[in-house]
């Protein structure tokens, strides 16, 4: 039934004859190379480029220029050789042995129960409401297919670099790499001459000068650059650091800057400093409309957010909405609530006070002026304010001392006439009379010579700069107790006044400029001197450096350290050269600087002088009013002591009613006879010990209630 299976398999064989004849043959014998060739580890021919000679009996070392041919020989040229056929052995029989066969296990039999479950219903997944809720999506817009263009590879001429090139490349190095501002200012100057490259200097000179703390020059030179560069890229990146550099800009600069700003379409919504810039500047223009949109942008978080809330609420007030004005101002003292020296929070308190007084608020006002810090200079315009909302508020014991603690040695320096008007208004009306008179004849006694001196000083001195050198003569001695006439108190309050102090601080501020420019030319000349010993430290490292290079084949590491030393020497060397002409090329930038800015600060100085002489025209007119008033209190004050004589006598009784007090915590309020000092953190705190002994009787003649 079965028979044998045969299978003939032929297995190749490699037998050793096969192998006997070669694959390949030589058809061109090779050269080995010449003897004199060096070769590295790694068999790579090398070839020494600082080699030796002997010269009058000593060895030099020197470079080779022209390297020469190396001989490297010739390798041996083979080709396939001719193969004889193989000799395979005979092939063998395969004898198959029978398989024995077993017979298959019987088939498994499963007997599976029924399935009898019954199915229930089918449960409804979704309804027609719910397809109606589906929101329709649109079908998108057909895409195209893109279409290609064949690239269009072309030469295009590279112009090679020229000396100005780089000149240019030099200062931007030591610009922006090595931060060296005064050799990076030499060399921009040197350009500035180059038509090809002189939008790029005055760029780059103006960021060199602002990294200097030259803010005028660095305004003059980028401001310069927006308007001449035809050239849009730097048109927009100049108009880019005006913006961010914002802050040492002047305001009324936003009137070139927002147009280009609007041109290149520049995001400027995150930048707070130029947001608040732009509401100052459209807030002086009347354009409230812009004023708001400036605004917005200021967020909660940002360190601006304080004085976009002062802005916002003078807008506000503009338009007539003094409670958002208020609720804006509340804002502004819980924010500032961190930092009550602050020059804001004090201007924000009192011009929240001056709202409130407004609205007849007089509680709130008296808070808010409290508020003011009391070394800021309006510090003391805010206590006497304060005392007449005390005096509308029925305080009359809260006003009347709060103003003698002004009159106090303590505050014998300050110029406050209308304090004592204050005080006097406060005994009038708590029918102190005599202490009311005087109030008045002190008053008189001090203020009544000033008038004269006053009036002299304004007589002799026609034109305003004459009010400047007197503050500044002042300032220059402050020891001294008179001035051109003028009492030292009188100056300290003149000075004071922040019409006068904003333009003294740009004053300052090119004050200082100037001794930043007339250092460049010393630090110039110190870099210089530098130089010199860095070269000679040089020259010594590389006279050690060439010592090290001994015999035909000196070490990699003392070829390294000559060619250190010559890099070296051969830097210092530059920078010399270009700091020596730097102090020539910055000289006539210095002194073109110099005059620029002597002459806006001759400017400044005309409105500081103005800002005095009307501060003294003010202030003259204030104290010719309360003394003008001097007659009329008397009067009231000898008025209301007769009446309230004869109504003693005729058996009157003291008016016992109570009367709101305007004052602060009750652990902090003070009565007293005064007989030591005034502590300066008490100022405001204080109230008189008099009661008021008014009639009853409010018809009497003098005595109605205020």
């Amino acid at each position: 039934m079965y028979k044998p299976l045969q299978i003939l398999i032929t297995i190749p064989l490699l037998c050793g004859t096969a192998l006997a004849d070669p694959a390949l043959k030589v058809t061109k014998s090779g050269r080995a190379p010449a003897s004199s060739l060096k070769v590295k580890t790694s068999l790579v021919p090398t070839f020494d480029v600082y080699q030796k000679k002997v010269v009058k009996g000593k060895v030099e070392v020197f470079k080779v220029k022209n390297i020469p041919v190396l001989d490297l020989g010739e390798e041996r040229q083979v080709e396939a050789a001719d193969m004889s056929p193989l000799r395979l052995p005979a092939s063998r029989e395969v004898v198959v042995k029978e398989t024995r066969r077993r017979e298959s296990p019987p088939v498994l039999q499963f007997q599976v129960a029924p399935y009898n479950v019954t199915v229930e219903g089918s449960k409804t997944l979704t309804s027609a409401e719910a397809f109606k809720k589906i929101p329709d999506v649109k079908i998108l817009n057909p895409v195209m297919d893109p279409t290609t263009k064949d690239p269009l590879v072309q030469l295009v001429k590279m112009d090679d670099m020229k000396p100005n090139d780089y000149k240019l490349l030099q200062a931007l190095i030591f610009l922006e790499i090595q931060k060296n501002y005064e050799l990076a200012m030499g060399l921009f100057a040197e350009l500035m001459d180059d038509p090809e490259h002189r939008i790029e200097s005055l760029y780059h000179y103006a960021m060199t000068a602002k990294g200097m703390g030259l803010n005028s020059e660095f305004r003059q030179y980028m401001i310069q650059v927006a308007q001449e560069a035809k050239n849009k890229d730097w048109q927009q990146k100049a108009t880019e650091a005006l913006v961010q550099h914002i802050t040492v800009l002047e305001t009324s600069d936003i009137a070139l800057i927002d147009p280009l700003v609007m041109k290149y379409e520049m995001d400027v919504t995150k930048n707070d400093d130029y947001q608040l810039t732009r509401a100052k500047y459209y807030s002086e223009k009347g354009q409230l409309g812009l004023m708001e949109d400036a605004l917005i942008f200021i967020s909660e978080t940002s360190p601006r957010y304080p004085d976009a809330l002062l802005l916002t609420a003078l807008f506000n007030y503009r338009q007539g909405k003094v409670d958002d004005a208020v609720i804006q101002l509340e804002k502004l003292m819980k924010v500032t609530e961190n930092n009550k020296t602050s020059q804001l929070r004090s201007v924000g308190a009192l011009t929240l006070a001056r709202m409130q007084f407004q609205k007849s608020e007089y509680k709130e006002a008296f808070q808010s002026y409290l508020k003011v810090d009391k070394s800021n200079p309006l510090w003391l315009q805010a206590m006497v304010e304060s005392a007449w909302t005390q005096i509308l508020g029925e305080d009359y014991e809260g006003a009347a001392g709060n103003m003698f603690s002004l009159h106090t040695d303590f505050f014998k320096n300050a110029f406050a006439p209308e304090s004592y008007v204050v005080r006097t208004v406060g005994y009038l009306n708590l029918c102190q009379y005599g202490d009311g008179v005087q109030v008045l004849n002190e008053m008189n006694k001090k203020y009544a010579p000033w008038k004269k001196k006053l009036e002299d000083y304004q007589k002799s001195n026609k034109t305003s700069l004459n009010y400047y050198d007197t503050v500044k003569n002042w300032i220059k001695n402050s020891d001294l107790k008179e001035v051109d006439g003028l009492p030292r108190s009188f100056i300290v309050e003149l000075a004071r006044h922040p019409a006068y102090m904003s333009v003294q601080k740009q004053i300052n501020n090119y004050e200082d400029e100037v001794v930043r420019f007339n250092k460049i030319a010393l630090t110039l000349v110190k870099k210089e001197r530098e130089l010199i010993a860095k070269q000679n430290e040089a020259n010594k490292q590389l006279v050690d450096a060439k010592k090290g290079i001994k015999g035909d084949s000196p070490s990699e590491s003392a070829i390294a350290s000559v060619q250190l030393a010559e890099k070296k020497l051969l830097s210092y060397r530059i920078q010399y050269h270009i700091a020596k002409k730097a102090r020539t090329s910055i000289k006539n930038l210095r002194e073109k600087g110099l005059a620029r800015i002597e002459k806006e600060k001759t400017v400044l100085r005309a409105q500081a002088s103005q800002a005095l002489q009307g501060r003294f025209t003010e202030m003259l007119a204030s104290l010719n009013k309360v003394l003008d008033q001097n007659e009329v209190l008397q009067y009231e004050l000898y008025s209301g002591a007769g009446e309230h004589i004869r109504y003693q006598m005729a058996g009157g009784e003291v008016n016992e009613k109570d009367r709101p007090e305007l004052k602060v915590q009750k652990e902090k309020s003070l009565n007293w006879k005064f007989k030591g000092e005034i502590w300066e953190d008490e100022v405001g705190h204080y109230r008189s010990s008099l009661k008021n002994v008014c009639p009853q009787d409010s018809n009497v003649a003098g005595l109605s209630e205020q």
